[in-house]
């Protein structure tokens, strides 16, 4: 009787290496703004297209009229072609950007009425803008409570100091946001400074056409004032506990700010975060997640805002534990800024970096807002073109001393909302901050 034989193993295959190359696009400059179109082929007539207007930082009450302003357009745009397309409203600090999809065929008639409801001012009209206030502040009455909110507002506070950025929306200067404000903010940025996207399966001519109709005219009720003043650089303040006896655990908020994407140190900065805490197999998870039982979703996120970005080490932790986390927190930032990362973790981050461009860029949604994003940051077009080329060219020396430069703990200002006063935590803030 013959012995059986062991059956055979394929051998491994090696992991796919992921890959992005950036589209053509066609762009146009006119007097009302910069166009730019992306053909997509695919399945489906839809067209995808997104406004830029980018906002510029006021003193005062700022992100709360930013809020008022994107709820008041929200409202404007679904009354003018909400039967036609499904238009979204997604406003930050440095800008707002409207969203449209909708069947190619159906475009024509969709962008007139975008164009017309924003020519005749009807986001800012009284009624309305009043409607959009109180539902702003009644939002913001209720999201004061949270922790959460406090953590978020507090460690914006400390990473910008006085700049407008630093200040959170609050129900209180909600509700006295007015149309005047509202429409001196959105044309706070000259007419030229304003972007257009457009990508659609038709030909690149006619998609570049579109999107410069789609940009709004000039009207005699802008307000065209100086460019946005770059946000202070502070020196890193002190790390402040601040009490909130019903929050279920302590939250850590590390961070400040960093070179945007038109930095030199930004692709670099980008793979240290990413290995910190920017995906799954980060040293966040694996150390306050997995080894520790601390956090069940730490994080590190760069947010691009304006010329800057801002880094946030985020972790949710238990109490007994807060001390601890901070700890690591400072030791595995060290680590990277050391240098002690293997070459198979740059290699898993740049590859993670890469997937995530190619897998965003997908979509006519995701490549529209892509593009957007780009633009709102004050980038050319051409940028996603070396998207991959400017990852993979880092080493492991440019990758420490981007995370030397900027993740360093002592870098990193930050703020711990815990339930009462516990050992090895900063020092309590006082009892009117």
């Amino acid at each position: 009787m013959t012995a059986p034989t062991a059956p055979r193993t394929a051998p491994a295959q090696p992991a796919a290496v992921p890959h992005f190359s950036a589209p053509a696009h066609s762009e146009h400059t006119t007097g009302r703004g910069t166009a730019v179109a992306v053909q997509r082929a695919g399945t489906g007539r839809l067209t995808e297209a997104r406004l830029l207007f980018p906002l510029t930082a006021a003193p005062g009450a700022h992100p709360s009229r930013v809020e008022v302003m994107a709820e008041a357009l929200r409202d404007a745009l679904t009354e003018a072609a909400a039967d036609l397309a499904t238009l979204r409203v997604e406003a930050r600090s440095d800008r707002a950007v409207i969203a449209v999809r909708t069947f190619t065929d159906d475009f024509a008639a969709t962008r007139a009425r975008i164009r017309d409801c924003l020519d005749a001012g009807r986001p800012h009209e009284a009624r309305r803008v009043r409607a959009a206030a109180d539902r702003v502040a009644r939002r913001l009455a209720a999201a004061e409570t949270v922790p959460a909110f406090l953590a978020r507002s507090s460690f914006l506070a400390a990473a910008y100091g006085p700049h407008p950025y630093g200040r959170t929306a609050s129900a209180a200067e909600a509700a006295g946001v007015d149309g005047t404000h509202t429409e001196a903010l959105l044309h706070s940025a000259p007419a030229p400074r304003r972007r257009s996207v457009v990508v659609g399966p038709d030909r690149a001519e006619e998609l570049l056409d579109q999107a410069t109709a789609l940009l709004p005219r000039t009207t005699a009720a802008a307000h065209h004032e100086p460019g946005e003043t770059p946000p202070p650089q502070p020196a890193p303040g002190p790390r402040r506990t601040l009490l909130h006896p019903a929050t279920p655990q302590t939250l850590l908020r590390l961070g400040g700010l960093v070179p945007g994407r038109g930095h030199d140190d930004y692709p670099a900065l980008q793979l240290a975060a990413l290995m910190l805490g920017g995906y799954y197999a980060s040293r966040l998870t694996l150390v306050l997640r997995e080894r520790e039982g601390l956090a069940y979703a730490p994080r590190a996120v760069l947010d691009p805002l304006g010329a800057h970005a801002v880094l946030t080490v985020e972790a949710d932790v238990r109490h007994d534990g807060a001390a601890r986390a901070l700890t690591l927190i400072a030791q595995e930032t060290s680590r990277l800024a050391d240098g002690a990362f293997s070459a198979r973790e740059l290699r898993n981050a740049q590859n993670y970096a890469v997937g995530s461009m190619a897998m965003a860029c997908s979509s006519r949604s995701g490549l529209a807002s892509t593009y957007a994003a780009v633009l709102a940051g004050g980038l050319p077009a051409n940028w996603p073109a070396g998207y991959e080329d400017r990852l993979r060219a880092l080493t492991a020396a440019d990758v420490a001393r981007a995370a030397a430069t900027h993740l360093a703990a002592p870098a990193l200002t930050g703020v711990v909302v815990a339930p009462a006063r516990l050992p090895g935590l900063p020092p309590t803030a006082p009892e009117d901050t």
